[in-house]
C-alpha cells in the first residue's frame, strides 16, 4: 500500500481517529493535498462555497471516499518505469480508469439507484489490479517487446489481482465485486441493481464509443441493463443518457487530470 494511503489506513484503525488527524497526514503530501481539493471543488462534489482547506474537503467528500480516492491517486503516482511500452500502458490505464469513473458517476446520477460518489470510486478501482501487474512486469522491462502480449496478461489477470488487493486492503464487499466482475458482461448474481452492474454498463458503453466492442454483446443484451431505468440506446448500441451528459463527463475527466 502506498505510504500516504497506508498511514491513513492505519490512523483509521484507531478508535480515536479524527478528521484533523487524517488531514494532517494528507497535508504532508502536497500532490495529494492539491488532488483532494480539486476533487472537493469538482462538479461531482461542489457545494455553494469553494473549499480551501483539507479538513473541509474531507467533510464534503466523506472519509471513506477520501481514503479510496487517495489510494487510487497514490498508486498511480508511485509507478515509475524506463520502459516506453509499460509507461504508455500505464498512462492508457489511468485515462481509461478516469473515463470509467466519470461515466459511472454520471450514470449513477441519472438512474438514482447508486450514489454518484461511490460510482466514481468504483470506476476508478475496477482496474486497480492492472497496477501491481505492471509493477511486476517492470522488473523484466528489458525483456518485453510485445505490447499485445502484455495487454493479454493484463486482461487475463487484472480482475483476479484487483479482487485480492481490495480484499487485503479491507474494502467493502460490493467494491471488491466491482474489481472481480471486470469484463464479466453476463454477470447476473442478483435481481436488484448492484454497483458492479452499473460500472459494467459504463465500461461497455465506453468500449462501444471507442470502437473496441466488436466481440462484445449489445448493451441492452447484458443483464445489468434491465436493472436500471436508463431509457434507450443509441443506434451504435451505446447509452443515450451518457451521450447527452458529455459535458458532465468531461468535467470529471478534467478534475482527474485525464482530459488530454
Amino acid at each position: 500500500m502506498p505510504d500516504v494511503a497506508a498511514r491513513i489506513h492505519g490512523a483509521m484503525a484507531s478508535p480515536n481517529w479524527s478528521i484533523s488527524t487524517i488531514g494532517a497526514i494528507i497535508k504532508g503530501d502536497p500532490g495529494t493535498t492539491t488532488y483532494l481539493l480539486q476533487m472537493a471543488n469538482s462538479a461531482m462534489y461542489a457545494g455553494v462555497t469553494p473549499i480551501r482547506d483539507v479538513e473541509g474537503a474531507i467533510s464534503r467528500i466523506g472519509m471513506d471516499s477520501t481514503r479510496s480516492l487517495i489510494m487510487a491517486h497514490a498508486l498511480r503516482s508511485m509507478f515509475r518505469t524506463r520502459s516506453k511500452m509499460l509507461g504508455a500502458l500505464m498512462r492508457q490505464n489511468w485515462k481509461a480508469s478516469a473515463r470509467l469513473a466519470a461515466l459511472s458517476a454520471v450514470l449513477a446520477r441519472e438512474c438514482s439507484r447508486v450514489s454518484p460518489e461511490r460510482a466514481l470510486l468504483a470506476g476508478m478501482l475496477q482496474d486497480i489490479g492492472v497496477l501491481p501487474i505492471l509493477n511486476v512486469l517492470n522488473k523484466f522491462q528489458d525483456q518485453l517487446n510485445n505490447e499485445a502480449q502484455v495487454v493479454g496478461v493484463l486482461d487475463r489477470y487484472a480482475a483476479q489481482v484487483g479482487q485480492v488487493l481490495l480484499k487485503q486492503w479491507e474494502f467493502e464487499p460490493d467494491m471488491v465485486e466491482v474489481a472481480r466482475s471486470r469484463g464479466d458482461w453476463l454477470r447476473d448474481l442478483r435481481s436488484d441493481p448492484e454497483l458492479a452492474d452499473l460500472v459494467l454498463l459504463a465500461r461497455l458503453h465506453d468500449k462501444i464509443v471507442e470502437g473496441k466492442a466488436n466481440d462484445l454483446p449489445r448493451i441492452d443484451e447484458v443483464p445489468a441493463f434491465a436493472k436500471f431505468p436508463l431509457g434507450g440506446v443509441m443506434p451504435d448500441s451505446s447509452l443515450e443518457v451518457l451521450h447527452e451528459e458529455r459535458a458532465s463527463v468531461d468535467e470529471v475527466l478534467r478534475v482527474l487530470g485525464a482530459d488530454q
